[in-house]
C-alpha cells in the first residue's frame, strides 16, 4: 500500500532487536547505541525501548533521533566507572573537583540537532550506588538539611548533558536519582521542555533539576522538581565555550512545582549575559530558598566582574520558604555586571526568614518592581544579633535564621537600589520572634514609589513600617498603617534633604505617622501625616 503524507510515520528501531535484555543485570549500553547508531544513519526516527530495565553505561543521543521510553521502561546508570565516557570526550565537557565529581554522563548530546527523548518511562542515575548512607544525626528534608550523603569513590557528573545542540524537546519521562546535576543544557538553542518529574533525595549534593546555561530559545513547563540542590538554574557562564554570541535568552518558565533544602530557582553564575527571562505559574511549597539572583559569587580568576542579570520577570508564585527571595549584585562584583529591571508580580508569600534585595556601592541594583503581594511571616529566629549592625558584606544565600543562628530583622531589606517600585503590597505577622524589628528596611535606595502598601512593625513596642536610612526621593501614595501601628515611616541619616510627594494615605492607625533625624526631609504635602 501507498504512504501518503498522511499515513508516513517514522521508522521504529526496537532496542531490543538490538540485543537489549533489559533484565536490571546484562549491561545493554552497547545494544541501546547501536539502535541510536542505525536509527541516525538510516536518517533519523524513534528509538523504543519497551518496557523492562536496561543498565547502561553512557549513551550518545544522535541528530534526528528520538529516544522512547514506553511505560516501564527504566534505563538505569551502571554503577563502573569504565562504562562511562572519557572526561576529554570534547573541550566543553565541565568538571568541578572542588565538588568531588566526574566529568562522566550517562545521556550524552554534542553538536546534534533535532533530538528528542520522550515516553512514560524513566531515567535513574543510580545515586544510591555512589552514595554512603547519611551520618548520624544527619537530617534531610526538601525544607531543610543539615548535610549530605558521603560520596563512596567516584560519582558521575550531570546525568544528562546537551552541548551546542539545536531543537531540542524532552518531555514526560522521569529523570530520578541524579547523583549530581540532573539536566544540564550548555549553548544550546530552540529547547522545548514538558512535563518532566524530576526527584532526587535532598541529601544529594549539588543534586540540581534543571540547568539552563548559555541557551537560546527555551521553554519549560508542566515539571515538577524535587531536588538536592537547586531545581531550576539560569546560567551565563560562556567561558568553556570560547569566542561567540552566548547570551542567555528567551527563556520562558512555567507551571511547574519546586522543592528544594537549596534555592527553587537560581540566576546567575559566570561572566556571561542573562535577558529576557519570564517565570509564570510557578509553586514553591516547600524549600531554603525561593527565588536567588546572584551577578558573582566569588571573584575568581574564571569569574572576574560576574553575569549581568536584566529583564526577568516573575509572576504569579505561591512561595513557602524560609528566605523567599535573595537578590544581589555580589561581592566585588564590577562592570558589567549588573542587575536590572527585575519584575516581581501578584506573589502569595509564607516565609521564615528576610528576603533581600542587595546591591553594593560599586554595582547597584537597578529597575525593581514589586507588585501585588500578599506577604506572611512566620516565627523566626531568636538571634537578635543583625538589629543593630547588618553583616557586611551581606551573605548572597541569605540568612534563614536556623539552629540559633541570625536573620535579617525585617521581611524585606532593599539595600544599593536606584528605582525601587512596591505596589499593592500586604504584609502580615503571625507569632513573630524577638528577631524581627522593621517590616521594610531600606537603606541607599534613591527613587522609589511606594502605593497602596498596608503593613505595621513587627513588635508592638519598637521599629518602624517602613524604616529608611540614606534614602532619596520617596513618593508615597494611597498607603495604609495597619492597626497597632507604632511608626509607619522612619528617615534616619540622610546626608541629602528627603524629598517625599504624597497623597491618599490613611495612618489613622499609627500612633507617628512620620519620624526623622539628620537632614530635612521636605514633603510636597502635610495633611496625610497627622
Amino acid at each position: 500500500m501507498l504512504l501518503n503524507k498522511h499515513t508516513m510515520t517514522s521508522p521504529h528501531f526496537n532496542a531490543a532487536d538490538f540485543g537489549a535484555i533489559g533484565d536490571g543485570i546484562s549491561k545493554d549500553t552497547i545494544a541501546i547505541q547501536n539502535a541510536i547508531d542505525k536509527c541516525s544513519g538510516t536518517g533519523g526516527g524513534k528509538v523504543l525501548l519497551p518496557a523492562g530495565n536496561y543498565l547502561s553505561g553512557t549513551l550518545y543521543l544522535k541528530s534526528n533521533v528520538e529516544l522512547h521510553l514506553a511505560a516501564g521502561a527504566r534505563i538505569l546508570g551502571s554503577p563502573d566507572v569504565e562504562d562511562y565516557n572519557a572526561e576529554d570526550i570534547f573541550p566543553e565537557n565541565i568538571t568541578f573537583s572542588s565538588e568531588n565529581v566526574t566529568a562522566r554522563h550517562l545521556i550524552i548530546a554534542y553538536r546534534q540537532e533535532n533530538i528528542s527523548i520522550t515516553g512514560q518511562g524513566i531515567i535513574d542515575g543510580q545515586s544510591s550506588q555512589f552514595f554512603e548512607p547519611l551520618p548520624e544525626n544527619t537530617t534531610a528534608s526538601y525544607r531543610h538539611k543539615s548535610g549530605n550523603f558521603p560520596i563512596k569513590d567516584w560519582r558521575p557528573g550531570q546525568m544528562i548533558f546537551f552541548c551546542r545542540c539545536k531543537n531540542v524537546a524532552v518531555r514526560d519521562v522521569r529523570l530520578l536519582n541524579s547523583p549530581y546535576w540532573t539536566f544540564f543544557l550548555h549553548g544550546c538553542e530552540d529547547i522545548k521542555i514538558r512535563g518532566l518529574l524530576i526527584e532526587n533525595p535532598p541529601a544529594t549534593a549539588n543534586g540540581d533539576g534543571i540547568d539552563i546555561d548559555c541557551c537560546k530559545n527555551v521553554t519549560v513547563s508542566d515539571c515538577t522538581i524535587r531536588s538536592g540542590d537547586d531545581c531550576i538554574t539560569v546560567r551565563g557562564n560562556p567561558r568553556k565555550l570560547g569566542e561567540g554570541d552566548w547570551i542567555c535568552e528567551n527563556v520562558a518558565i512555567t507551571n511547574c512545582i519546586l522543592s528544594t533544602p537549596c534555592n527553587a530557582i537560581r540566576i546567575g553564575v559566570g561572566d556571561g549575559h542573562i535577558r529576557k527571562v519570564l517565570f509564570n505559574n510557578i509553586i514553591i511549597p516547600e524549600a531554603s530558598r525561593g527565588i536567588s539572583l546572584v551577578s558573582l559569587y566569588r571573584k575568581t580568576e574564571n569569574s572576574k566582574h560576574g553575569t549581568r542579570i536584566e529583564d526577568i520577570h516573575f509572576s504569579h508564585f505561591f512561595i513557602d520558604a524560609d528566605v523567599p527571595i535573595a537578590a544581589g549584585t555580589g561581592h566585588q562584583s564590577e562592570h558589567p555586571a549588573a542587575i536590572d529591571n527585575i519584575i516581581f508580580r501578584d506573589f502569595k508569600i509564607i516565609a521564615h526568614a528576610g528576603a533581600q534585595l542587595a546591591g553594593t556601592s560599586e554595582t547597584p541594583i537597578g529597575k525593581v518592581l514589586l507588585q501585588n503581594f500578599d506577604w506572611l511571616v512566620r516565627g523566626g529566629s531568636d538571634n537578635t544579633s543583625f538589629q543593630n549592625e547588618l553583616p557586611e558584606p551581606l551573605s548572597h544565600h541569605g540568612y534563614r535564621g536556623r539552629d540559633g543562628q541570625p536573620s535579617l530583622p525585617c521581611a524585606l531589606l532593599g539595600i544599593y537600589i536606584t528605582n525601587l517600585q512596591i505596589q499593592n503590597f500586604q504584609l502580615h505577622w503571625e507569632e513573630p520572634s524577638a528577631a524581627w524589628r522593621e517590616g521594610i528596611l531600606l537603606r541607599h535606595v534613591d527613587e522609589m514609589d511606594l502605593f497602596n502598601l498596608h503593613l505595621r512593625q513587627p513588635q508592638q513596642d519598637k521599629g518602624s513600617a517602613i524604616y529608611c536610612h540614606e534614602v532619596q526621593n520617596i513618593t508615597l501614595r494611597n498607603c495604609r498603617a495597619a492597626k497597632e501601628t507604632s511608626t509607619f515611616l522612619s528617615i534616619e541619616n540622610t546626608e541629602k534633604s528627603t524629598f517625599i510627594r504624597y497623597g491618599g494615605n490613611d495612618f489613622s492607625e499609627a500612633k507617628t505617622p512620620l519620624s526623622q533625624s539628620g537632614q530635612l526631609v521636605r514633603l510636597t504635602a502635610l495633611q496625610d501625616l497627622k
